[in-house]
């Protein structure tokens, strides 16, 4: 019995984790070969496109594109970004503002399941570009 009690101490005590981390997240991108991939959230239209426009243009092998509320303001976290290209990208995100990003986007596609859960690997995996 002390063990299972344990396991579900440990279970409940990791999605807290993950749900108290993504609680000021305001969308989360994943660039994989040029091709963005939104995982959780919505992305406001024009900062989608710049998004797509600079993951294409500078061919980005891998990377992850995190907007989070910090301060009343919107504050982009980058994970195998180049600085410069992350600098851009934080120009984009500061001129479309903390408004827009709350609204979110226009028209958006169906998503998958691993889009529903935020689980990267899997939003990549069944999607069907």
């Amino acid at each position: 019995m002390p063990i299972l009690l344990l396991l579900a101490v440990s279970i409940f005590v990791v999605i807290a984790y993950v749900v108290l981390s993504r609680a000021n997240e305001l969308f989360c991108v994943s660039i994989r070969d040029g091709v963005c991939l939104v995982v959780r959230g919505d992305v406001p239209p024009k900062l989608w496109r710049e998004l797509v426009t600079t993951a294409e243009v500078n061919r980005i092998s891998r990377g992850t594109i995190r907007a989070v509320k910090e301060g009343g303001a919107a504050r982009l976290v980058t994970v195998g970004i180049a600085p410069e290209i992350t600098q851009r990208l934080r120009n984009a995100v500061g001129s479309a503002g903390l408004n827009a990003m709350r609204l979110g986007g226009g028209a958006r596609r169906p998503r998958n399941l691993g889009q529903l859960l935020g689980i990267v690997w899997l939003a990549w995996m069944l999607d069907r570009h």
